[in-house]
């Protein structure tokens, strides 16, 4: 069994993990990381079939990346299987038979059909803050993703679910809640008691949409729950709607942060980005150079085998999907963000059974957003440091201060 220094818990590997992956893909197919009791996988090839192997590969893992124990540092982990039963169903912890019913719950909302459908909508919402941020700037300068980035998805899946958008604030405050979670943090009392008022809030409009329901996402979820052998009990169902929210919200905040810094990191693509008439171009290429989600965790179950490795039954692993976007031997000079690359498929929003059930929405989200900015904006330029969110799962900013010039 072949040990190595990389952790994803480190916080130089947290900053920037991109040199850490390139040294992982020199190596076996599977390396194992003893300081976190851990297998990762970071090329390509492998994370690509591990990730369409859900009868190898359990994704109940992801309940111990909210249960802080991920790593193994802090002492022996308890059992994950145990530690996934004593929790509601969850569409991204789920494995198969399971797993497809309750996605059909959610999915005829965000077919590419029903997502186009939202395009006057998202474009509305983008159009009306780029002129709030445009009144909003002090002597030019604002907050990228507090004036732009953070509400745009915020107000769109508040519009999907039928909740009000104008408590964005607690979304926010919630949904970064819910987002420390997967690094094991987000259980001080202040945090418990802000978690107990977003429980409150949703089973109050659960409530509401069991006795009148209405044409929004909850009340989808709700009526084709009855089709259910087992229906979602009013637990499952809250975890469902703070899972499309959070999810909901930091994907294309993430998203469209990494834009911005690439473009600031590539300012000549900027300047193809917003003469190019495929902007789908522009949104691919930071999918694959700097994916929002960088890794995805699964539990081996017996038989498991990554390339010449056996991995032994109840591993935990890291499947490095942002390790895999960046891999030399499909991508020439992948660590540069070039929009005029070819286009071949990438891991940006996974792949197999557990592929992105909003990824239409974001692509969308994203297209309209950058579409409206580079016609609204004759420059965006970084004013200060931007804050980077360190997490080891998704990779994002929470703040980027800019000036912003009018067009």
């Amino acid at each position: 069994m072949q040990s190595v220094s990389y952790s994803p818990t480190d916080p130089a590997v947290l900053a920037d993990p991109f040199p850490h992956y390139a040294e992982l893909r020199k190596g076996p197919a599977a390396q194992y990381i003893e300081v976190d009791d851990l297998w990762v996988v970071s090329r390509f090839t492998e994370v690509d079939a591990a990730l369409r192997s859900p009868a190898l590969l359990s994704s109940k893992a992801l309940w111990a990346l909210f249960g802080g124990v991920v790593s193994a540092r802090s002492g022996p982990r308890p059992d994950i299987r145990e530690l996934a039963a004593a929790q509601p169903r969850s569409l991204i912890a789920m494995d198969p038979p399971g797993h497809v019913p309750l996605r059909r719950l959610a999915a005829p909302m965000f077919t590419k059909k029903a997502v186009d459908g939202y395009a006057p909508m998202i474009r509305r919402i983008c159009e009306e803050l780029a002129d709030e941020m445009l009144e909003a700037r002090d002597g030019g300068e604002v907050d990228l993703i507090e004036s732009f980035h953070h509400p745009l998805p915020v107000r769109v899946i508040a519009d999907i679910l039928g909740i009000h958008a104008e408590r964005r604030r607690e979304f926010k405050v919630w949904s970064d809640i819910l987002i420390k979670r997967l690094s094991g943090e987000g259980d001080s009392e202040e945090e418990q008691v802000e978690l107990k008022r977003m429980m409150d809030y949703f089973g109050e409009i659960i409530r509401v949409r069991k006795r009148d329901p209405g044409e929004d996402l909850i009340s989808l979820i709700l009526q084709n729950n009855r089709d259910l052998d087992v229906p979602l009990t009013d637990w499952d169902l809250f975890n469902f709607c703070s899972l499309l929210l959070s999810a909901g919200n930091e994907t294309t905040t993430n998203l469209l942060g990494n834009l911005f810094n690439a473009f600031f990191d590539f300012p000549e693509q900027e300047v193809l980005a917003r003469a190019e008439p495929d902007i789908s171009a522009v949104v691919e290429e930071i999918l694959r150079y700097e994916s929002t989600v960088q890794g995805l965790v699964r539990l081996a179950n017996d038989g498991v085998v990554v390339g010449d490795v056996e991995i032994p039954p109840d591993s935990m692993m890291l499947l490095l999907t942002g390790s895999a976007n960046r891999d030399e031997t499909r991508w020439p000079d992948p660590d540069r963000f070039d929009i005029t690359r070819k286009r071949i498929p990438h891991l940006g929003f996974g792949t197999g059974i557990h592929h992105c059930l909003g990824a239409a929405l974001a692509r969308l989200e994203t297209t309209i957003a950058w579409d409206v900015l580079r016609t609204r904006t004759a420059a965006i330029t970084p004013a200060d440091e931007a804050i980077r969110e360190c997490n080891i799962i998704l990779r994002g900013f929470s703040a980027m201060p800019v000036q912003v010039r009018a067009s």
